[in-house]
């Protein structure tokens, strides 16, 4: 079986206020699918998401900002975006969900 080399990463890691979605490098579809593929569907939803490694993110990548913070959303919090660098906040703005967080830069 062929190992493909995934251009990103995303990990859930606990600190303190809850858990942090880590994105880095570019989080495309492969990198998007190997994530879902081995965590737990009843993994907790992040209350922030740290951008600050992450270059690139497309479609699916920005679907799974909104997913995986969506129950924080319910809960009645608003989850952070953690130093977007500049091109993936404005990737952030151009699909139209940066109203679903609050920004630190």
């Amino acid at each position: 079986m062929q190992t493909i080399d995934l251009p990103g990463g995303i990990d859930l890691v606990d600190e303190d206020g809850g858990p942090v979605l880590r994105l880095h490098g570019e989080v495309d579809q492969l990198v998007v699918a190997a994530y879902d593929a081995t965590s737990s569907p009843a993994r907790r939803s992040a209350v922030a998401v740290d951008l600050s490694a992450a270059t690139f993110l497309d479609g699916p990548g920005l679907r799974l900002l909104v997913r995986a913070t969506e129950a924080t959303r319910r809960s009645g919090r608003v989850p952070e975006l953690r130093r977007p660098s500049h091109t993936v906040q404005r990737m952030v703005e151009i699909a139209g969900v940066t109203r679903l967080f609050a920004a630190v830069l």
